[in-house]
């Protein structure tokens, strides 16, 4: 993932500067063929899948890869540190919610018309039900960001291609272990209701601020063998010192986390409308039943009973006004 000095940071740089990432091609072709060949198989069985999903998949989830492995931010990864922060917040955390809002489990349902595919066996796996636990994977989450740049792991990935690419695939892989829970409907216990996970969503947006602050506010080099600290690097880096280069690193990784936080706050409220309204229509498919059986059972005293109170006859409040239904 190294490669000759690019030229000087310009503003046209964010459009012109583009390199081939055999890296991050690979990976980016490994996420999108299955997802388009599980899209086009869910077509074809009549499922009209949202296209604001796909979009979110490719765009920022796929999109977003090519940007920071291809793009100016892989071009100039080795060399500023801040981009190299910027990578690194990106891929563990736009990325994940890019893939996560695509919702590529509920598309396997969709092209094969069942939920016990290898991939769904491994989702709900035991290791996975540890892993995904939201302390678990949001220490993870915290934890791996802070060893690139508190230890010489960032200094190796900065370096070598080998440990660069497990650095994206840790990243990658670790976001999707707390996002896709957090805006899935099966993946957490039971007590993991919608509203609990839009405040876990809000609590890992307060959270992902830490390493951001943590190497914004250093004292000392966190990086002193950075790749880009070299004399070399001089021309290209147009001045900027390293102090001042940690400190944009620390506000690339504050600025990249929380903007991301925005979008995650609203798929998972946008989850929790569309469980309440898919529990509200169970509720009433259940009372237009009961109802329809005692019409049926007694057509003659249709209309003789008074009307009751709805939180009566509410199945979900039976058990709370003590009335059940012996049917």
């Amino acid at each position: 993932m190294t490669s000759l000095a690019p030229a000087p940071l310009q503003t046209s740089s964010w459009l012109t500067a583009w390199r081939f990432d055999a890296v991050g091609v690979v990976l980016a072709l490994a996420l999108l063929v299955p997802y388009v060949v599980l899209w086009v198989r869910a077509r074809a069985r009549g499922v009209s899948w949202p296209w604001w999903r796909a979009a979110s998949y490719v765009v920022l989830g796929v999109g977003t890869l090519v940007y920071v492995t291809c793009g100016p931010v892989g071009v100039y990864r080795s060399t500023l540190m801040w981009m190299f922060a910027a990578q690194v917040a990106a891929v563990g955390t736009v990325i994940p919610v890019g893939l996560a809002i695509g919702d590529p489990l509920r598309l396997i349902d969709a092209a094969t018309g069942s939920s016990r595919t290898l991939a769904h066996r491994m989702a709900h796996s035991r290791v996975a039900r540890v892993l995904t636990f939201p302390a678990v994977s949001c220490l993870l989450d915290i934890g791996g960001i802070l060893a690139v740049f508190l230890s010489p792991y960032g200094e190796k990935a900065a370096r070598s291609t080998l440990v660069g690419t497990l650095l994206l695939l840790q990243l990658l892989v670790v976001g999707l272990l707390f996002v896709m829970p957090t805006l899935a409907d099966d993946l957490l216990p039971d007590w993991a209701t919608p509203p609990v996970r839009t405040f876990l969503a809000f609590f890992d947006g307060l959270a992902d601020a830490i390493p951001g602050i943590l190497v914004m506010t250093a004292h000392s080099l966190l990086l002193p063998g950075f790749p880009g600290f070299a004399t070399s690097a001089n021309a290209v880096r147009g001045g900027l010192s390293h102090g001042l280069d940690q400190k944009y690193a620390g506000g690339a990784l504050l600025v990249v986390a929380e903007t991301i936080g925005i979008p995650m706050l609203a798929a998972v409220f946008a989850e929790w409308m569309r469980s309440d309204r898919a529990e509200a229509a169970v509720t009433d498919a259940r009372l237009d039943d009961l109802e329809a059986r005692r019409r049926a059972q007694a057509p003659d005293a249709v209309g003789t009973e008074p009307d009751q109170p709805w939180w009566l006859t509410d199945p979900r409040l039976a058990d709370r006004f003590g009335r059940h239904d012996d049917s």
